[in-house]
């Protein structure tokens, strides 16, 4: 079935011009608030004609930064719909706790969860399925944020579909909960235009639709396929109500109704856009969600009518729950250098203490380093032997593409050693900040003249992170360095000049990164900021100097001003 054309992307805007003015037909009066298309409105905008109505506005291209969130996803089969609602989750969802209830799966489902390794999550297993409500109550026995998310799982997200779904709470002081607008729900959240054709949409589709969404808060009953509550919301009123409502069906709408009569409101945040399919699940289990519905819908009324009490005990008893720790792929690229390449992976054996996968792509070494890899016995090692040398681009964008799933990944060159804990501290920066990536401190090689790193961070905008210093840049080097993968949204490209196109790469992209005080690595090759020790293998670095010129190494000076620009735009985004 083919999707309809989907309208462009509208924004509200709020006219700030001191006269009236015209347009398309129609008279805009100061403090006027519309809808215009988002090439109009950065039109106007730019001539200070109309600002944002909403001056939280954020579209889909930036992360939007707000609380962490326990993001709850009860699994029951339709794996298919599971697998692609995690994928999506991880590549569009940044600062969340991830609770994953198995409400008596099949075993092809619990094979899945077992193996599932690409972010962290707990999960927590029944041995039946215990319903909607009460696999809900579990987690949030189980969740630890202020905010709440219950998410079905055959849904798929879109770029700040959390973000700006978290916008809502500052709408209004009394919001208690908010959702997104979607394909398919009972209320006035879903659109009719893709109601039908819900089903064959793909993911780049979702993006589209998302992109087609104004900025407008809207106070009505939300549904439960994805919404939002403040603890401090069900602190007051309790959890879903399982005894009476069994399964499934109408105990959204009851947890909504009492959020009202406890005096706050719900929110739909129509910008936000998370896509459902719709009862996969509960076909998938041979249950009949409009039986369901026709049963449960006098009970809800009864309620309404005649049980004044709001408040839920939480009752739900969790009998299996574990914690995962999610694994994180290594990318190290070898061509001779065997004993920098033996020192490279002895420090990522002995000093890395979270989950990883070391991928090792020899570039057809020849001087015994095949040999060598061929006789290590690791199973978190995978190795690829290259017959010829690709040079570095190859690699990367085939440990890109074969890890695409996983929240991180990271690179180490051959030529460096990590120290003890060294991931784990990136990734507590990772998990902290909506960073592309963070890199390792270590003597840096970059083209200006200093003597020391700390020459060039006080140029860069900084904040204290565990006791050490994050320098945040729109560029970092590529050893050492973690890396958000979702933001790897298109293989790096091969220029001619460069090494590994990384640097390229970032300057493309113009996302944030950051270089971590708190972490220290060592570059066998150097012995200081921009200065090579004597050369260990001559061969290898004359191959090297092709591409990178030591001779361009320290040839200009830092001005006052380089980094001026970069660093009042770092300053603005770290204060949003």
């Amino acid at each position: 079935m083919r999707m309809p054309d989907f309208p462009k992307l509208v924004i509200m805007v709020k006219v700030i011009a001191k006269q009236k003015f015209d347009f398309e037909g129609r008279a805009w009066y100061p403090g006027d608030v519309g809808e215009v298309l988002e090439r109009v409105a950065k039109r106007w905008i730019s001539r200070g004609i109309a600002d944002y109505a909403d001056p939280n506005y954020v579209n889909n291209r930036h992360y939007k930064w707000h609380p962490k969130v326990s993001i709850v996803i009860l699994i029951k089969d339709a794996l298919h719909y599971t697998k692609q609602c995690l994928e999506s989750l991880i590549k569009y969802t940044q600062n969340y706790e991830l609770i994953l209830v198995d409400n008596g799966s099949r075993q092809d489902t619990k094979d899945f969860l077992s193996r599932l390794d690409w972010t962290d999550f707990k999960l927590i297993t029944n041995s039946e399925n215990k319903g909607f409500s009460y696999g809900n109550n579990q987690a949030i026995k189980a969740s630890t944020c202020d905010y709440i998310c219950f998410l079905n799982s055959d849904t798929l997200l879109s770029p700040n579909w959390l973000g700006k779904m978290m916008l809502g709470f500052k709408h209004d002081g009394k919001v208690g909960a908010v959702g997104p607008s979607t394909s398919h729900c009972a209320g006035a959240q879903a659109s009719q235009i893709i109601k039908h054709p819900r089903n064959y949409v793909t993911q780049d589709e979702v993006n589209k639709i998302s992109e087609t969404l104004g900025v407008r808060y809207i106070e009505t009953d939300i549904i439960g396929f994805c919404f939002i509550f403040k603890r401090e919301v069900l602190n007051k009123i309790g959890v879903f109500d399982h005894k009476r409502y069994g399964i499934a069906c109408h105990e959204d709408l009851d947890l909504v109704w009492r959020t009202h009569q406890a005096g706050y409101k719900t929110i739909w945040c129509r910008a936000s856009y998370v896509h459902h399919f719709g009862h996969k699940s509960t076909r998938d289990s041979g249950l009949d969600p409009k039986s369901m519905r026709t049963h449960n819908r006098p009970i809800f009324v009864d309620r309404v009518k005649n049980d004044s009490n709001l408040y839920v005990e939480n009752d739900a008893v969790i009998e299996n729950i574990k914690e995962v720790k999610g694994t994180i792929p290594i990318l190290m690229i070898t061509w001779n250098r065997l004993e920098y390449t033996k020192k490279a992976i002895n420090a990522i054996i002995e000093n890395t203490n979270h989950p990883y996968k070391l991928f090792i792509w020899d570039n057809g070494s020849t001087d015994g380093t095949v040999d060598y890899l061929k006789a290590l016995k690791n199973r978190n090692i995978h190795i690829y032997f290259s017959k010829n040398n690709t040079g570095l681009v190859p690699p990367q964008n085939y440990f890109f593409n074969r890890y695409k799933d996983y929240n991180y990944v990271a690179k180490v060159d051959n030529d460096t050693v990590v120290t003890k804990g060294w991931l784990t501290k990136l990734k507590e920066v990772m998990d902290s900040f909506p960073l592309f990536a963070v890199e390792a401190d270590h003597y840096l090689m970059l083209a200006y003249d200093i003597k020391t790193n700390d020459e060039y961070y006080r140029h860069l905008f900084s904040a204290n992170f565990n006791n050490s210093k994050l320098y945040f840049s729109e560029i970092v080097g590529g050893t050492g360095t973690l890396i958000r993968r979702s933001y790897i949204d298109e293989p790096i490209p091969e220029i001619s000049g460069t090494l590994s196109g990384w640097i390229q790469y970032q300057s493309i992209k113009n996302r944030i990164s950051a270089f971590y005080g708190g972490v220290w690595i060592e570059r066998l090759d150097q012995v200081g900021t921009n200065k090579y020790k004597e050369s260990d293998f001559p061969e290898y670095d004359a191959q090297i100097n092709k591409l990178r010129p030591r001779s361009k190494i320290s040839s200009r000076r830092i001005h006052e001003d380089t980094f001026k620009s970069n660093y009042n735009k770092i300053k603005e985004w770290f204060n949003e």
